[in-house]
């Protein structure tokens, strides 16, 4: 079983928020408010309670209110390292290859702007048991234009084909599902990142991989993870997560 503590968690984090704002104007993404806690240290938290000790943050949009704000981590119980990207902003690819000398053998990557209480004890374990190189968490959506779409061996769970945006799948079958944010990858995955520039790995890299290889899988969950990139989607969040809150005290 893998050890938790030593396991590094990417925190995506430095996207520019612009279907947020005016939210956004003067804060990060990852850092609007719920009841109080910055969404990033909701994630980094939930997290930390699961015996998880590591962290590396890349920064780009208003960079200092994240670093003022979590410094090392210590007062949180953690470690926190910084990837800048302020000169360009990488991509999911292009910051991961960026932050690889920080990385794990075993890494999770969790998009800064997505809002869950989801347990990695089982994707950790199912990534190990098949020796993977990548495991995505998949979710149904009633609105699948919005994401990435994954087919997958129900036998298996293994991705056979990868839809990147944009696509014309309005309705789910039995077979497709949506990428949540959520994924764990053997560092074997950065070999095939160029070094350098912008890369996006949910639509360039993982497609070919795909193509080419069997040891990429999906793991579903009926679990709500939440993106929260506009103000509809944000306000439906702060909800819900009161809910969660109050279920989890007892109110």
């Amino acid at each position: 079983m893998l050890d938790r503590s030593k396991i590094t968690v990417a925190l995506l984090s430095a996207g520019l928020g612009t279907r947020l704002r005016p939210i956004t104007d003067t804060i990060p993404k990852v850092m609007v408010s719920f009841d109080g806690t910055p969404l990033l240290e909701h994630t980094i938290l939930l997290l930390r309670d699961q015996g998880f000790r590591k962290f590396v943050v890349n920064l780009h949009y208003l960079p200092q209110a994240i670093i003022d704000h979590f410094g090392n981590g210590e007062r949180f119980g953690v470690e926190i390292i910084y990837t800048d990207e302020r000169e360009e902003l990488l991509e999911t690819g292009g910051g991961l290859k960026k932050m690889e000398s920080h990385l794990s053998d075993t890494f999770i990557v969790v998009y800064g702007d997505h809002l869950h209480f989801y347990n990695f004890r089982a994707l950790l374990d199912f990534h190990e048991r098949h020796n993977a190189l990548a495991t995505l968490v998949l979710k149904r959506s009633d609105l699948p234009a919005n994401g990435d779409i994954a087919e997958i061996d129900p036998e298996t769970n293994r991705i056979t084909v990868w839809h990147p945006r944009p696509h014309d799948i309005e309705e789910y079958g039995n077979k497709y599902y949506l990428n949540s944010g959520l994924e764990v990858f053997s560092k074997r995955i950065l070999d095939f990142i160029p070094p350098k520039g912008p890369v996006k790995l949910d639509a360039q890299i993982l497609p070919l991989l795909i193509k080419k290889r069997t040891d990429i899988y999906g793991l579903p969950t009926e679990e709500n993870i939440l993106d929260i990139g506009t103000p509809e989607k944000y306000e439906f969040a702060k909800n819900w997560y009161r809910e969660q809150k109050n279920k989890n005290h007892g109110t």
